[in-house]
């Protein structure tokens, strides 16, 4: 079940053009990472701007509005080039950097987060394409998308001190912009190097897939939203069910109609799903539980949750994941994510009063979760690309597509619907608490049971999906 006892080296990863095109995208991941920061740091300080019943809606729009656009991102992958692809997005993303950045009332942060949803979407599986096409082995490809996950921890270690600087000295405004410069430095590069990518294939799609699928997953998506804030029994009801009929009928579509007959794809899209859902979910009751059981400050509960990405960078930038085969990652997803989350029933149940052990167990689940992460996520998308072929009209990006989508979903039913259900119950009583991180635990040793048999983690028969 293990692969190999070692990862490609960073070297081997990084020669030739191929490299300079991978670290031009690790930059640009890691100025989006920083820019998304930025907006959150500064929204609860600008108070000239008003309207803070708006502040969810301009912290959830860029991502439900991607969603709709996704399937338009790997049409011009297809028809036009990723570097063309490039272009546009950027443009319409600097339309909405102008709105956000010049915005007199919240009301316009909401319409420029939204178009830079737009934006987002229409670069949607530009970089995974590229990437999984670059490196055709798998254990290369695998430390290269490892790689990016190291470009979502280091933001958050760098960020705070730098916002909090142009904040104090310069005003809100000026901490949306810096963040828009490097970005645009890191655009560019990327723009520059994607010339080493070759035409699209003469099979393109001439037309966008699912588009109307991927409408209906991203208005899904916000009614749950929609639902779960107006904080009632009916309403949280509503949203569970909401998830379900996601799920079932439009993110499913929108995954077949994006690859069809790609089984393999549709696997992993599934597979990508539930890694995400699960970890964020976790991740999103460790901080509730910890300003319950053991610090009201939050202070605390900041720090626990901060183990979970560092643990997850940490793994996924050493190339663990590289070194063990599918089968093995199967398996240790399958059995420590549930684990992690019967944990935090445990945590509820039998948390001492508040004192410096209190937060053993919270720990624990933070690291354990991170590492799961670690290996999982760049194997799934890694397993995703192995024998795939552009042909019939569907390239790489499409692929791409797939798991993005997947990841917002995912990300939307581990933490936005766990929030909505976890915050008045925790408020309510322990048992009610605990009973929750139970029905949490036994949902994910369902989902991992049935993942661990998927397709998925067997090796490519006949060369192809």
């Amino acid at each position: 079940m293990v692969r190999s006892s070692s990862a490609p080296s960073l070297r081997t990863v990084f020669r030739g053009r191929r490299g300079s095109l991978l670290l031009a995208f690790l930059a640009t991941e890691f100025a989006a990472s920083v820019d998304g920061l930025s907006y959150g740091a500064v929204l609860p300080v600008a108070e000239e701007l008003g309207g803070r019943e708006l502040y969810s809606p301009a912290l959830t729009a860029a991502g439900i509005v991607s969603i709709a656009f996704m399937a338009v991102g790997a049409f011009l992958y297809g028809r036009v080039g990723p570097r063309v692809q490039l272009w546009i997005a950027t443009a319409v993303w600097l339309i909405g950097v102008g709105l956000t950045v010049t915005a007199p009332a919240m009301g316009f942060i909401v319409a420029g987060m939204a178009i830079r949803g737009v934006a987002s979407g229409l670069m949607a599986g530009l970089g995974i394409g590229v990437i999984s096409g670059l490196y055709s082995d798998s254990r290369e490809r695998e430390r290269a998308l490892g790689l990016i996950a190291v470009m979502w921890v280091l933001p958050a270690l760098v960020s705070p001190a730098v916002n909090a600087v142009v904040l104090s000295w310069l005003g809100w405004r000026a901490t949306m912009v810096w963040p828009a410069v490097l970005f645009l430095a890191g655009r560019a590069l990327l723009a520059r190097n994607l010339r080493i990518v070759g035409p699209a294939p003469a099979t393109a799609a001439t037309r966008v897939r699912g588009a109307g699928a991927f409408v209906a997953v991203a208005v899904g998506i916000a009614g749950v939203q929609v639902a779960i804030a107006s904080r009632s029994l009916v309403g949280l009801l509503a949203a569970c069910g909401g998830i379900v009929l996601v799920l079932a009928l439009p993110y499913r579509r929108a995954v077949r109609q994006t690859v069809p007959n790609r089984t393999r794809v549709h696997a992993a899209g599934w597979a990508f799903l539930l890694v995400c859902a699960s970890y964020f979910g976790i991740t999103t009751f460790i901080p509730l539980l910890s300003a319950h059981l053991i610090d009201p400050s939050g202070v605390i509960g900041a720090v626990l949750v901060a183990l979970c990405p560092l643990a997850w960078g940490i793994v996924s930038g050493s190339g663990l994941g590289a070194r063990l085969g599918a089968g093995t990652v199967a398996l240790i997803t399958a059995v420590t994510f549930p684990v992690a989350a019967g944990l935090l029933a445990v945590w509820v149940l039998t948390a001492p009063p508040p004192a410096p052990t209190s937060a053993i167990i919270p720990a624990a689940v933070a690291v354990l979760s991170g590492v799961a992460m670690g290996v999982a996520y760049p194997k799934v998308m890694t397993l995703a690309f192995d024998g795939f072929r552009e042909e019939a009209g569907t390239t790489r990006a499409h692929g791409g597509v797939v798991l993005s989508l997947s990841e917002n979903v995912g990300t939307a039913v581990g933490a936005t619907l766990l929030t909505g259900l976890a915050a008045p119950l925790i408020i309510s009583d322990t048992a009610a608490m605990a009973v929750l991180a139970t029905a949490f635990a036994l949902l994910l040793g369902g989902g991992w049971l049935t993942a661990a048999r998927s397709t998925l983690w067997r090796p490519v028969e006949g060369g192809a999906d």
